[in-house]
């Protein structure tokens, strides 16, 4: 028997639309989104890849919260593609005179789908539990601009110190330490998204893994109504939700699929009608209306572990990333991507100079070098690679990180002379390893959680959550800070160049290898197709099923 999850605390509409609709709730043969079929409720249909951590905004936030997030959550506000704001939760918001504080306006017609107002006690909940220390959340040091928070996360500072104050229910400041020139774009982060004062105050809690689904209320487009432990959710549409007139499908089925041509295979039987593919489609739907595909803000990368022998040893790591052709390995995984020696997305659009990160930059952080390689290899002690220890590349078991796999592994064999081992591991296992340093060699894969190169290169600043990896260096941190101080958007794009350049090639911390395209196949009767371009990703939420 199924072990099924129903949500039971969704308004009196949305449950009488959920009991209405549950005849058709385990399967898609109902939905006129896959099959073509005249049914009483529209429905997209998609995959997910894997149930990875809590359902938590400040807990254990990682890949299942992030499509959970497009869904069932609602920031502040969110960027439109012309770049402009879209306000959801707030009305409106006041910024003073040196930008060190921020003041939001909620709606008073936000509400959870439970009926209760959101207020921005809610907000506070987030923020305050993500600066636990214990929270396992990653992105808990993206709210150090705000005043007390680095020193809460650190334990040397209180709530009582922290730079947020709630004076009523739907008013919300934000008191900076200094002025913060990407501050509005972090509210699509987890850490500043609503969780329920009341319902969701354990961290990481049973709410959050959807054994208590009274407490999973939503206050966005959809609420989280059935689940069946590693098969599918369905989300349905939360008529309280404040641009409820925006949303036009009835609801969304996320089935967990991880192998990328069985769900091809899925899309083209009609199981599903939403996909995200590879470049194994791209001939076959070349001239097709379905294939929508678009340069992705996604980097793939390798880690070193620098604590240990041989990666201590700067000259082994810039060995190590010298002697790779990126463009080879770009080539071994297939069209829809390409190979970058930059840590940022190549194409992410600078806001300095409207240029692609990489054309804006105007040279490469390092080369495709290979005599230069052998020769700091030799300088470590290691000519030709005799004398080198047994290393081990771990990376998650699917098909594109093997193919990147083993084409470094051939490059370092036949470039350096080393035989590097490979370990493939379940995708939750190498991301805890990696967090965790058990690792020498490991896959790290980044996708822009906002529009901007913060993004990216913050993680590696000496104090980060998320510097799994652990480098120190006061020259980096000092850039950084910096970028953040300067509001001449072409001085502060200049400091983060800079510290690119100290990240990629004076230490050599990790290698740039590929990036992606995002690339999609639709059914043709799925229109409204909206692009978030804080990550260049279609928003499911706006989808809409054309009868």
């Amino acid at each position: 028997m199924k072990k099924v999850f129903r949500n039971a605390a969704a308004l009196g509409l949305a449950v009488v639309m959920a009991v209405s609709a549950a005849g058709c709730g385990n399967s898609t043969s109902g939905s006129s989104s896959a099959s073509g079929g005249k049914a009483e409720e529209s429905m997209i249909v998609t995959t997910m890849t894997t149930e990875s951590g809590t359902l938590d905004a400040a807990g254990d936030a990682s890949l299942w919260w992030w499509t959970y997030d497009g869904l069932c959550c609602a920031p502040m506000m969110e960027m439109n593609e012309d770049g402009t704001w879209n306000y959801i939760l707030a009305e409106s918001c006041d910024v003073n005179d040196d930008m060190t504080q921020y003041t939001f306006h909620i709606r008073e017609d936000a509400k959870w789908n439970n009926g209760d107002d959101v207020t921005s006690a809610d907000f506070l909940n987030t923020i305050v539990r993500a600066l636990d220390p214990t929270c396992k959340n990653g992105y808990s040091t993206m709210l150090y601009p705000i005043e007390g928070a680095q020193e809460m996360y650190e334990g040397t500072g209180d709530e009582s110190g922290l730079g947020v104050e709630c004076p009523d229910e739907k008013t919300i400041f934000f008191n900076l330490k200094e002025p913060c020139a990407y501050f509005q774009q972090l509210f699509v982060l987890p850490v500043l998204i609503p969780t329920h004062r009341e319902l969701q105050t354990e961290t990481n809690g049973a709410w959050s893994m959807c054994e208590d689904m009274d407490a999973l209320v939503s206050c966005g487009p959809y609420y989280l109504d059935e689940y069946v432990p590693n098969q599918y959710c369905i989300y349905r549409r939360n008529e309280s939700y404040v641009q409820a007139d925006k949303i036009s499908t009835d609801a969304v089925k996320v089935m967990l699929m991880d192998d990328t041509q069985s769900i091809i295979n899925a899309y083209k039987s009609g199981e599903l009608n939403f996909i995200s593919a590879d470049y194994t489609v791209m001939d076959e739907y070349a001239d097709s209306k379905e294939l929508i595909a678009n340069p992705s803000i996604t980097c793939y990368y390798v880690l070193f572990n620098m604590e240990e022998a041989p990666f201590d040893d700067v000259r082994v790591r810039q060995a190590f990333s010298m002697a790779i052709d990126r463009d080879e390995v770009a080539q071994a995984c297939g069209s829809s991507y390409e190979g970058t020696s930059f840590f940022v997305a190549k194409h992410l659009k600078s806001s300095a100079s409207g240029e692609d990160w990489c054309d804006e930059a105007g040279e490469e952080p390092i080369s495709f070098d290979v005599e230069k390689a052998k020769e700091l290899l030799a300088e470590a002690g290691y000519p030709n690679g005799e004398g080198f220890p047994k290393v081990t590349y771990k990376y998650p078991s699917m098909q594109l990180e093997s193919d990147v796999a083993q084409s470094l592994q051939a490059q370092w064999k036949e470039n350096l002379g080393i035989e590097v081992e490979l370990q493939a591991e379940e995708q939750q296992v190498q991301i805890d390893e990696r967090r965790s340093g058990d690792f020498q060699i490991c896959r790290m894969r980044w996708t822009a959680d906002f529009l901007d190169p913060f993004t990216y290169l913050s993680m590696y600043r000496s104090f980060d959550s998320y510097n799994d990896n652990h480098t120190n260096c006061p020259e980096y941190d000092e850039l950084i800070a910096l970028s953040n101080e300067e509001s001449d958007p072409e001085a502060r794009f200049d400091l983060l160049h800079q510290a690119e350049k100290i990240l990629v090639s004076d230490y050599c911390w990790g290698i740039p290898v590929i990036n992606s395209s995002n690339i999609y196949l639709m059914n043709e009767n799925i229109s409204n197709v909206e692009l978030d371009p804080s990550r260049n990703m279609i928003r499911t939420k706006y989808l809409k099923i054309n009868e």
